[in-house]
């Protein structure tokens, strides 16, 4: 199967829109906060890594250790790397180098800032203060990434914080047409309606269990060219 491919399916296609709108907003009236949630196993992760990268974005993934100054250090770190600001990176408190953090992205005001798992931040009220000074203080496009009830969370825990957020999108579950798009792109056998047809019916538009899928039969068909789509048995593999 083909690597690191970022196909244009429909929830690409929205997350984008999203970017888009924040980076072309009346910036001096709204600030470049977004959020992208939704269900496990639908794409988001995949989305914000290979997007960001081709893009010359950074991205950062919280963990459930992620404190605010360790959140601050991870971020001061990407902007030293991107912007080539050298190689030792400030110490200090966690306001410090939020005020450094602010200092440098005031001198880049196209920077956009890919944050993932941020449903891990909900239970920090000063990191998540951190992220709203950020986008409060500079242009910066901020996308959060999180999971399903992502949306329902953040406006339960700030409301104000919430409205503060101007683009959203839910990842969607694939349709049978998302499917075949993705398996043309990464597949390296032949796509046909039936296998099409598979995939969709044993990922139920889970994008990760139809990766697993098509990389099953896509190893089957290229040991055994004349097997039946139909007779591959997929066994506990999903």
């Amino acid at each position: 199967m083909k690597q690191n491919k970022l196909v244009p399916i429909n929830n690409v296609m929205e997350a984008d829109e999203c970017i888009r709108f924040l980076l072309n907003r009346p910036k001096m009236e709204m600030v470049g906060l977004g959020m992208l949630y939704g269900a496990p196993g639908l794409g988001k992760t995949t989305y914000a890594q290979r997007m960001a990268f081709q893009r010359g974005y950074i991205y950062l993934r919280l963990e459930s250790t992620t404190t605010p100054k360790a959140f601050m250090v991870a971020l001061l770190s990407a902007l030293y790397r991107k912007f080539r600001l050298g190689a030792m990176i400030p110490i200090g408190t966690a306001n410090n180098l939020l005020q450094l953090i602010l200092h440098i992205l005031e001198d880049h005001k196209d920077t956009v800032i890919v944050i993932d798992e941020i449903d891990y931040a909900f239970s920090h009220e000063k990191l998540l203060g951190a992220i709203r000074d950020i986008v409060d203080e500079t242009l910066t496009v901020l996308i959060l990434v999180g999971m399903q009830g992502a949306r329902d969370k953040l406006s339960q825990i700030n409301a104000h914080y919430f409205d503060r957020c101007n683009y959203f999108y839910e990842f969607q579950f694939l349709s049978k047409q998302d499917i075949e798009m993705v398996a043309r792109e990464v597949m390296e056998v032949d796509v046909t309606p039936e296998l099409v047809e598979k995939i969709d019916f044993n990922s139920g538009g889970n994008l990760r269990k139809a990766m697993k899928v098509m990389y099953i039969i896509e190893s089957i068909c290229q040991q055994c060219p004349d097997v039946d789509i139909a007779e591959i048995d997929l066994g506990r593999a999903i």
